[in-house]
């Protein structure tokens, strides 16, 4: 795995810090890598850009595997939003226990059975790929994407596959792809932007063997994990972004271009500093609206998305705007704002803003709410697509964002592309911090942590955590606020983060720090998001007494979160020190009506135990005592849904999809 530093592994070395290569978050708690039950036979075309399942696994209605990640943050410069990326991360968020040192299969995306038939001309599979992006973790010659076709009869049979090579000295990356079918060839890509663009790829499907029904394909990312000896830095890398799949008949080795435009890059984040935020903070200090919502105009708050058209031509196209109050008031609350004409050039991506008026947004919630969160939808209409598609391309006319003010400080946006850490022989007491600005007096009663998946579970050291005040602009060891030694990290693909609860409420004002102390000299390899980047507000102490700025500092957040919450009532802060987890196996998966649960001895006869569904967005939409084996869900929406079953001490988990 490559670092972004070049880092000596050797135990006797200096402390320093580190970034560690691409981490997928948490993939929506997919269960332990299966074949979802498809028999189904799709009809062409084949289409999936990956916009509405943006933070999650596969759409199963065309996809039989849930392996790779579903995200709309790990692509740079997307044709449309939503990306499917490859890693050595299984379902559970896990590295895979089979990957070595040698090319080993990782992440697999296959087809449901298409129909295709005999009589079927000029087919044509095309996608888009990019090895990396937002990692600074390039997959090495031994690593691959391959693309495999299935003829029924025959079994599966290499159609492509891509490599990079090794990084030249002078920066430049070589990208290399192998074509196997009709008359093998290859291509080369070079550049020192390779990795921040995505490349097109079409093949014919051709031949008795593939036009018949049964036909699939399937995408397959070899992997090899990093050769390096330090505990801790084993994890996530080899990462791949896939896009645009498209298959169809009636069409060319040209037809690279789809006639479309697309929402690029969605709505990021609202807030000027923060990603989120306490409503209560926001809405009880002016300096708060000030500094973290109003634009320089005053007239309200600016929100940045991108648009993108695929053609070969100018296009034309509208905007228009919506925002809800899904969270924080009696009754659904919805307004829409009218954009406007735009242009854009062909084959190119443009930014665009709009501004979201400040009564509207601070005035909807309710004046008691604890917890407000926001949906704002971007809407582009009125141009051209391809008329095969006109109902496949709907999904990325629309983004939504969703601005949550729950009680934490957060810089990162809850998805960590990198690990950061520090190890050496002098790490035992380093010490990282990152720095706050709470804009009312109010209690600190926890902070959330999200610790990455490492291989062989190196990630596992002790450490303390630390709250400090501050002293001229760097944590104050002379008045540090809080310190507990002796805890554990904690992953959980299903909470992301880890929630430790403060012993003792701390009172804090203004400036302070969040972070840890560490207890040995290995790794602890916290998420690092590349997206987000504050400046000046990432701090380490190396030899633990002399206090700096990260190197990293301002190259992405570290994804630590102090929190004033009063109580956990969403999914996402419900994880508990002492809890005891258990496996809970669920079927069918996916589930029309009826769910059954296998429950595991500790809790054969036990009662009561309680039962908890909740959505993607952390919501809890059903809660009762279990009094049967058998769970009717036949009255929740189609989606993704995670279940907790708990009873005193123990819990258990499982993520069910609602056909």
């Amino acid at each position: 795995m490559f670092l972004l530093t070049v880092m000596t592994a050797a135990t006797a070395a200096p402390a320093q810090e580190a970034l560690q290569g691409l981490f997928a978050r948490p993939k929506s708690v997919a269960p332990a890598p299966r074949a979802l039950s498809s028999p189904d036979t799709l009809d062409l075309p084949f289409f999936d850009d990956f916009s509405q399942q943006r933070h999650g696994t596969p759409d199963h209605r065309k996809w039989t595997d849930n392996m790779v990640f579903i995200n709309s943050t790990y692509g740079v410069n997307p044709l449309t939003t939503g990306v499917a990326t490859f890693d050595i991360l299984a379902g559970s968020g896990h590295v895979y226990k089979h990957v070595s040192n040698s090319p080993m299969g990782a992440d697999t995306l296959t087809s449901k059975p298409i129909n295709l038939r005999p009589s079927d001309a000029d087919v044509y599979l095309s996608f888009a790929y990019q090895p990396k992006g937002m990692s600074d973790d390039m997959p090495e010659s031994a690593d691959s994407l391959t693309l495999q076709l299935f003829a029924p009869g025959w079994g599966w049979i290499s159609a492509w596959h891509a490599f990079p090579d090794t990084l030249r000295a002078d920066s430049v990356a070589v990208l290399k792809e192998k074509y196997f079918l009709q008359t093998p060839s290859s291509k080369i890509s070079s550049g020192k932007d390779i990795t921040a663009q995505f490349f097109k790829v079409i093949i014919g499907v051709s031949g008795s063997r593939f036009l018949q029904p049964g036909f699939r394909f399937r995408f397959i990312s070899y992997a090899t994990r990093s050769s390096s000896d330090v505990s801790g830095k084993l994890g996530n890398c080899d990462i791949w972004n896939l896009d645009l799949v498209y298959l169809n008949r009636g069409r060319s080795a040209a037809d690279t271009m789809l006639t479309d435009v697309a929402i690029a890059n969605p709505i990021q984040k609202l807030l000027k500093d923060y990603y989120a935020m306490p409503w209560r903070h926001l809405k009880g200090s002016p300096t708060a609206q000030r500094e973290q919502l109003v634009n320089t105009a005053g007239t309200g708050a600016t929100v940045t998305f991108s648009v993108g058209n695929l053609g070969a031509s100018p296009a034309g196209f509208r905007t228009d705007f919506e925002m809800s109050c899904v969270k924080g008031v009696s009754a659904a609350w919805s307004k829409r704002y009218p954009g406007g004409g735009n242009n854009i050039q062909a084959d190119t991506a443009r930014p665009h803003t709009f501004n979201l008026p400040l009564n509207d947004f601070l005035n909807t919630p309710e004046g008691n709410a604890d917890s407000v969160a926001f949906d704002i939808k971007t809407i582009i209409s009125d141009y051209t697509v391809n008329a095969s598609l006109a109902a496949q391309l709907r999904a990325n006319d629309t983004g939504t964002f969703r601005q949550e003010f729950y009680a934490s400080y957060a810089y990162d946006d809850g998805t960590a592309e990198n690990g950061f850490g520090i190890f050496g022989a002098s790490a035992a007491n380093a010490k990282v911090a990152v720095k706050f600005f709470s804009y009312l007096r109010d209690t600190l009663s926890g902070v959330y942590i999200y610790f990455n998946s490492t291989q062989d579970s190196g990630n596992m050291q002790q450490f303390k955590l630390a709250v400090w005040s501050d002293n001229g602009g760097q944590p104050n060891d002379e008045n540090m606020l809080y310190l507990e030694p002796n805890l554990s990290p904690q992953f959980d693909s299903l909470n992301a983060f880890a929630y430790y609860k403060l012993t003792h409420p701390v009172v804090v004002e203004g400036t302070f720090y969040a972070g840890w102390v560490q207890q040995a000299s290995s790794m602890l390899n916290v998420g690092f998001d590349r997206n987000s980047r504050p400046v000046n507000k990432m701090f380490v102490s190396i030899n633990g007494y002399t206090w700096q700025r990260s190197v990293y500092d301002g190259q992405g957040a570290l994804m630590v979160r102090p929190s004033f919450a009063r109580r956990s009532d969403y999914l996402s802060t419900t994880a508990r020190r002492h809890e005891r987890r258990f496996d809970l196996s669920v079927y069918p998966n996916p589930v029309r009506d009826e769910l059954n649960l296998s429950l595991p001895d500790e809790l054969r006869g036990v009662s009561p135990a309680l039962l908890e569904i909740f959505s993607l967005s952390g919501q809890r939409v059903h809660c009762e005592p279990l009094t049967s084996n058998v769970v009717n869900v036949s009255r929740l929406p189609q989606g993704i849904y995670f279940i907790r079953l708990s009873q005193g001490a123990n819990s258990g988990y499982a993520k069910i999809v609602k056909s």
